[in-house]
């Protein structure tokens, strides 16, 4: 499971550092804004947030990779989480407000949702990981395999935009 978790961190990781190819399709900027200079800064502020958000997690998907193959202490990655939350929650806040006017409804709320939902299932897998409360272990497994669920079903729901608005 390390190795899989890992190599899925790494290709994510290179994937946003090394992708020039990669062209945003749904954070494309305001269109209403006639100033060229202006849009090209907000779609450009609005993909660092993006981009920082998906570097997080996949520096957190290599640590953890790093932590199941070699069986290393569960706590450091717990306490890794709790930054992984803030930055979560941080990326949440931003796209709720800034996304908001900019953008449609779809759009808004499916980057939106996915980070508040990456920021609950870290701000879960702090709180069992870096405390050890057993007490946490059923209500983190669940939240982690729905939650999953739902960043993945906003993430279909992303491609299909995609694909209508192209």
């Amino acid at each position: 499971m390390g190795v899989f978790m890992g190599a899925l961190g790494l290709l994510t990781l290179g994937t946003v550092m090394f992708g020039a190819s990669v062209e945003p399709v749904l954070l494309t900027g305001d269109p209403d804004v006639a100033d060229k200079a202006a849009k090209a800064a907000g779609m450009l502020a609005d993909l660092t947030v993006f981009k920082g958000l998906v570097v997080v997690w996949a520096v957190y998907a290599i640590g953890a990779g790093a932590q199941g193959l070699w069986e290393l202490e569960d706590r450091a990655i717990g306490f890794y989480s709790a930054f992984v939350a803030v930055v979560s929650v941080i990326s949440f806040l931003y796209f709720a407000i800034n996304l908001q006017g900019t953008y449609s409804d779809a759009v808004w709320l499916v980057v939106s949702g996915a980070s508040l939902a990456l920021a609950i299932l870290a701000g879960i897998t702090f709180f069992y990981l870096a405390f050890q409360w057993i007490v946490l272990r059923l209500v983190a497994g669940w939240f982690i395999l729905l939650g999953s669920s739902v960043v993945v079903g906003l993430g279909l729901v992303m491609i299909a935009m995609a694909t209508e608005i192209a």
